[in-house]
């Protein structure tokens, strides 16, 4: 093996790495080969004293030294985190206004439909369980029948299910007059 079959080796082994960590790792084995032929080693001996290129990635992948390009969890947090703020900076940001108008409205409305909705519930299984309490009413044939309900009782169950009906039918209403305000 010479010198410029080991830098390929290195090169290739190195591939995943950084540019920047590449071209420093390369420049500094380049200094050893530079630094041996000037102590009148040659290239075989300077590589048997650097080991293989093999090796020498598994030592600096071993210690952290270098990090690869690939992988969440790899490579330089801080860059990535201002990477994410940059992109966040330019793309995001300038859509907020308008995202929380929209937002804004699609909550109102939603609200108002729910309102409304709700109404609706009241108003229907009120007078429902209304007639149901007040006959004898057996659900199960082997139970015996529900009791019937005082007058009284009943007439202050239809007037809550009413008051409540109207109740959530007006914030509606009032949610749907805010909706064309926002």
């Amino acid at each position: 093996m010479n010198k410029t079959e080991f830098i390929d080796l290195l090169r290739y082994y190195f591939s995943k790495a950084k540019k920047d960590d590449l071209t420093e790792i390369l420049y500094d084995y380049e200094e050893h080969f530079r630094i041996g032929a000037e102590q009148g080693l040659t290239e075989q001996e300077i590589i048997e004293s650097l080991g293989s290129p093999k090796d020498i990635y598994e030592a600096y992948m071993s210690e952290g030294v270098i990090s690869e390009r690939k992988g969440l969890l790899k490579g330089n947090i801080q860059e990535m985190v201002e990477r994410a703020q940059e992109s966040f900076k330019t793309t995001v940001q300038p859509q907020l206004p308008y995202m929380a108008r929209s937002v804004s409205k699609t909550v109102i409305l939603a609200s108002g439909v729910l309102s409304y909705i709700l109404t609706i519930l009241f108003w229907f299984v009120t007078p429902i369980l209304v007639y149901l309490l007040s006959i004898v009413w057996q659900p199960f044939t082997n139970l015996p029948p529900l009791p019937v309900i005082s007058p009284i009782t009943l007439t202050a169950l239809a007037g809550f299910g009413f008051c409540g009906g109207l109740t959530f039918f007006f914030i509606g209403k009032e949610i749907m007059k805010w909706r064309n305000h926002v």
